[in-house]
């Protein structure tokens, strides 16, 4: 990891970066402030913690100059964000900052309703509907920054297009942070470029406070049920690694997932028979993509109904609340507050704590 202080030739006023604000739980950026400047990094390599993006972002300062292409300096707060992903856009929407969300990716995604009329009314423009954003409009619209997210492979992950633009662009991995707190930590990412630490921090500790809640009541039962997840794709069921967030979920709900052992912190690919063989005897099955009945369950794979939890009726999906095309707010809003996340799966595997927590299901249902 190597993310030093610029030094006198990048900026030309005196200013010392010389307080981290305390990051507990994510490990793909750091965040370094005085008071008229703020330094974001970013770590975007999968398997390695080097510094893929700088950021200085300054309040009141001389003119400013990068010294590579990796560094940008960004006036704050930003006005005109490129959020490309519903759980960015809604991020910035928390921090009471929607009106800075200049563009989405895909409004198919969004649940926000806010967002969506903006989106209708020409307030918040559609960059992309699929891969490859529109890089005509992107220019036109020269937003201060586009946030988008990468799979870690570094340069390989930049659009050259976009790229090639010199407008700052923050590819993130927050989906690879190994718990669900580290990924709802990221909320303070996006709070330094729009001069919003104290809300995000507020925000935060509260959701941190009560997960931690959570978890210790769910530790007062003594059954821990076995727990696998998703479905299979043509030839391939991708589940999540053992060090995932989902696992993590799992773990803190006081459950057992199958694949707890296993050491990827994204999913990996295996087979129907792999998965079988593994969890046919699995008390419950959560997150089953836009499944909503048993019977859709079955017209995918006949084979399902041999499954444990499938034949005892545990099968619950994270699709309570869905848009008009079937997307979940699960992936919008639950990455934020995971603890709520972690409410529903106590209550779906340990009823007998409904007294403890709240006794409503958020993000999930059960698949009858």
């Amino acid at each position: 990891m190597s993310c030093q202080a610029p030094d006198k030739n990048i900026i030309k006023h005196k200013t010392i970066l010389e307080k981290n604000i305390e990051i507990k739980y994510a490990k793909r950026f750091t965040i370094i402030y005085s008071h008229n400047i703020t330094k974001v990094c970013l770590f975007g390599n999968k398997n390695n913690n080097d510094t893929t993006a700088v950021f200085y972002i300054y309040k009141t300062a001389n003119k400013l100059r990068a010294n590579s292409k990796n560094t940008f300096f960004i006036k704050s707060p930003c006005n005109k964000i490129a959020a490309l992903s519903s759980i960015y856009s809604a991020m910035l929407c928390e921090l009471n900052c929607i009106n800075s969300i200049a563009a989405i990716d895909n409004i198919d995604y969004i649940n926000n309703n806010q967002i969506i009329e903006k989106q209708k009314s020409n307030k918040i423009i559609e960059l992309s509907k699929g891969p490859q954003i529109d890089l005509e409009k992107t220019i036109t619209l020269s937003p201060d920054i586009i946030i988008s997210f990468g799979i870690g492979q570094g340069e390989k992950d930049k659009n050259k297009k976009p790229d090639q633009t010199g407008i700052p662009i923050a590819i993130i991995l927050d989906h690879l942070e190994s718990s669900p707190l580290a990924r709802a930590e990221w909320i303070k990412f996006f709070a330094a470029f729009v001069n919003k630490k104290e809300l995000a921090d507020s925000l935060f500790n509260k959701i941190e406070k009560n997960y931690l809640e959570l978890k210790k009541i769910a530790k007062n039962s003594s059954y821990k049920p076995s727990v696998f997840t998703e479905i299979k794709y043509s030839d391939a069921w991708y589940v999540p690694g053992g060090n995932s967030y989902v696992a993590e979920l799992i773990k803190d709900a006081n459950a057992n997932y199958i694949w707890a052992n296993d050491i990827n912190t994204g999913s990996f690919p295996l087979s129907f028979e792999q998965v079988f063989s593994k969890a046919n005897k699995a008390e419950f099955w959560i997150n089953l993509s836009n499944i909503k009945t048993k019977k859709e369950l079955l017209g995918f794979e006949d084979r399902y109904r041999e499954f444990n939890a499938f034949k005892v009726g545990n099968l619950y999906n994270n699709n309570k609340n869905t848009n008009a095309l079937g997307y979940s707010k699960y992936w919008e809003t639950g990455m934020i507050y995971p603890n709520k996340i972690l409410n529903d799966l106590i209550l779906i595997f340990h009823p007998e704590l409904i007294n403890s927590i709240s006794n409503k299901l958020t993000f999930y249902k059960k698949i009858n």
